[in-house]
Parts: structure tokens; C-alpha cells; sequence
């Protein structure tokens, strides 16, 4: 059985994957982008309805490519995005095979890598794990399963209508949070938002969003 060789696996075809793929693109360096489903898949499936980005559209974006269709301080919703993503990798002309699992990596006696796929063996001179780093919900055994309540993780959650009725405890008071309790108290449910020691800058300051000040004073 032959092995398919390649200079650099990217493994991942999300926003670190692509990205990753422009600049080694630019660079003229061959290189094979692996995705198990989908561009963007985490966006598709694993975020809510109503999700839109955390930063204004000027910010939230690749270099080389601008959220034309939008003004520049609003926040691109979910669908937008994901379109922004299939837009890009089209742009750069990024190798990427979707539908493709990555199963193994191992460390070969020469220094290189072989990988095992869903659709063969390969072996690479370099490896990038693109996977990103919260790809397993995690649900704290607080309330046991016996109690009856209901209990969602955050990627499992697409719309108000999905919960039964009565009140919502949001645990977490980060993008996620804060966007879900909003999207809940406006569908007319009681919400209680469990916040925890995080700093929360206001959104905008004399006519800047807060991360155009973060740039300006070098944080970000």
C-alpha cells in the first residue's frame, strides 16, 4: 500500500488552519490541510442560532480578506461567518480535504511523522495541530443526573425553544454566556447568569470598541 508524502500537515481546517495555510502558501511551501467534516464545522454545528462574533467585523477577520458586506463595527452572525471562512480558503486556493479523520501521529526514527486517516496512511516532514483547544464539553457534576433538570452544554444549545419551560441558570459569564442569557431573557424567561471573577470592559469608549483600545495600547 503506498504512503502519500507531504512537507506539512495542517491538521484542522478551521480559522487556525487556514490562516496557518495562507501564510504557508505565501511562502510557497507545500502543504495538505486535513478537516474531519467541514470548513468551519465548530461554527456550523456546534454554536447557536443567534451566535454572532465577539469583536466588530473590522477586528474579527483575516488580513487579507474584510467583511465587505458589513459595517465595520457590527458583529457578523454565525451563517456570515461560516460563509467568510469557505470565502477565504477559496481566496488562497487552500489544499484542504474535508471529510478526512486524522486517527494517529507518531514520531518516526528520521524525525518526520507518519499519520494514519479514516482514508489511508501518510507521512509528513512537519505536523500542526489546528484542532483548537475546546472540542470536549465539559459539565460539572454539581446537580446528579437523578434531580430531573435539565442540563446543556453550550454546544449542544441552538435556540430558547429547545429547553423546557421555567427559569434558565446560565453558568458562565463569558461570549457564550452573556450572548445565551441575553438571547433567553428576550424570549421572556427567568434567567439568573452565574458570573465568576472575570474582568468585563465596557464594549465601547469614546466612540472605539474596547479591543481598538487594546490595540492602541499595545494589549492585543
Amino acid at each position: 500500500m503506498s504512503v502519500e508524502t507531504i512537507q506539512t500537515l495542517v491538521i484542522g481546517g478551521g480559522q487556525a488552519g487556514l490562516a496557518l495555510s495562507a501564510h504557508l502558501g505565501q511562502r510557497g511551501l507545500p502543504h495538505l490541510v486535513l478537516e474531519r467534516h467541514r470548513i468551519a464545522e465548530r461554527w456550523r454545528s456546534g454554536r447557536w442560532d443567534s451566535l454572532v462574533a465577539n469583536g466588530p467585523a473590522w477586528h474579527d477577520r483575516f488580513p487579507t480578506r474584510h467583511f465587505d458586506d458589513l459595517a465595520p463595527d457590527s458583529f457578523a452572525p454565525r451563517d456570515r461567518i461560516v460563509r467568510y471562512f469557505e470565502e477565504f480558503a477559496e481566496q488562497i486556493d487552500a489544499p484542504i480535504r474535508c471529510g478526512v479523520t486524522v486517527t494517529s501521529v507518531t514520531r518516526a526514527e528520521d524525525g518526520s511523522f507518519d499519520v494514519e486517516t479514516c482514508s489511508g496512511a501518510m507521512k509528513a516532514r512537519n505536523v500542526v495541530a489546528a484542532t483548537g483547544p475546546f472540542q470536549r464539553p465539559l459539565i460539572p457534576t454539581t446537580i446528579p443526573q437523578a434531580a430531573g433538570l435539565v442540563q446543556m452544554h453550550s454546544n449542544a444549545y441552538r435556540n430558547p425553544g429547545q429547553l423546557p419551560q421555567g427559569a434558565v441558570l446560565v453558568v458562565g459569564a463569558g461570549s457564550s454566556g452573556s450572548q445565551i442569557a441575553d438571547e433567553l431573557l428576550r424570549a421572556g424567561r427567568k434567567v439568573f447568569l452565574s458570573v465568576g471573577p472575570h474582568d468585563r470592559p465596557p464594549r465601547a469608549y469614546r466612540g472605539h470598541d474596547f479591543v481598538w483600545w487594546l490595540g492602541q495600547l499595545g494589549q492585543w
